[in-house]
């Protein structure tokens, strides 16, 4: 294997915050308006895959979520509000024009010194909010951020329809500064977009803006996360058996299977919980991190390959050592 080194700029602390409500298939089968998904539905969502996921009530703001996050991440690193000074909130679940969400974040987590901006390329947001922190710690001029995935995309999703199966709700994230070890850290990332691909999943114009996928999309999110953990690994001269753990965003059950079943790590080395909160979209790759960090299957040490694709449409990667 070949030795990777860093430049010291590494995730040092893991949160996530899970709404209180859970929602159950039985729960959002009452309320279905229609019994049979529709072919252009199944195309995208295949079995569904999900058997309960969580859902923001009123409090629970993609703000408050990210602050929940925030603390405990903080806490993960030994890190004071107060010693932040760079705040990357990835959310599109909330936005529409002004104001950011990030600054509304950083006022609740009490991250005065912070910097706060949004960042917002869908279900690649953690993977640009770690590369934008990079960016401004290798400056020198920044030391510590926090880069947090909060998202609602049950307010994307129709209520009665059979896309909301697949949304869930959730915040996750990291503290990212810059330590003297350059055995762990961030080794690569990157982010690509295909400005051709732009209509394979949209919204609708405000107040509602649900979103809307088309069968495109499967075949296309899933090439392209394969083409995005092949390009790593070449990249850095490493071969499928020197990665601990692929840390993959699902997407849908039919991507996220397809993945599974083309890429070329062992079902083992596969970590997600997809089943377990759906598609959370930004929180979904930093969610996996942080619940399997936390309960000790996933450690420090540990390389980590995490793909993802997202609407707009963008797809990229990351390579890491906690």
């Amino acid at each position: 294997m070949k030795k990777l080194n860093s430049n010291g700029i590494q995730i040092t602390g893991l949160g996530h915050y899970l709404p209180e409500t859970v929602v159950t298939n039985e729960e959002i089968r009452s309320r279905l308006k229609y019994p049979e998904m529709h072919p252009a539905e199944k195309a995208v969502i295949g079995d569904i895959g999900v058997d309960k996921r969580h859902r923001a009530n009123e409090k629970e703001t993609a703000m408050y979520m990210a602050a929940k996050a925030c603390e405990m991440a903080m806490k993960d690193a030994n890190v004071d509000p107060e010693e932040i000074d760079l705040f990357i909130l990835a959310n599109w679940t909330d936005r529409y024009y002004l104001p950011d969400l990030a600054p509304q974040a950083s006022l609740l987590m009490g991250t005065k010194n912070a910097l706060s901006f949004d960042v917002s390329t869908a279900c690649t947001g953690f993977i640009h909010g770690i590369q934008t922190a990079y960016s401004f710690i290798s400056t020198g001029r920044f030391k510590k951020a926090l880069v947090m995935g909060s998202e609602r995309f049950s307010v994307r999703t129709r209520m009665g329809g059979y896309g909301e199966f697949t949304a869930g709700d959730a915040a996750a994230g990291c503290v990212v500064e810059k330590k003297e070890e350059t055995d762990r850290g961030i080794f690569d990332f990157f982010l690509k977009d295909e400005g051709d691909l732009a209509g394979i999943i949209v919204t609708g114009p405000p107040p509602q803006s649900y979103v809307k996928s088309y069968p495109e999309l499967v075949k296309n999110a899933a090439d392209l996360s394969l083409k995005a953990i092949d390009k790593l690994l070449n990249d850095n001269g490493l071969k499928p058996e020197d990665i601990d753990w692929m840390v993959p965003h699902p997407g849908t059950d039919i991507v996220l299977q397809d993945v599974l079943k083309r890429s070329p790590f062992p079902a083992e080395k596969v970590l997600h919980n997809f089943s377990q909160v759906g598609n959370t979209s930004a929180a979904s790759i930093p969610i996996v991190l942080s619940e399997n960090y936390y309960s000790g299957k996933l450690k420090r040490g540990d390389l980590i390959i995490s793909p993802a694709v997202g609407g707009g449409f963008y797809w990229g990667g990351l390579l890491y050592r906690l």
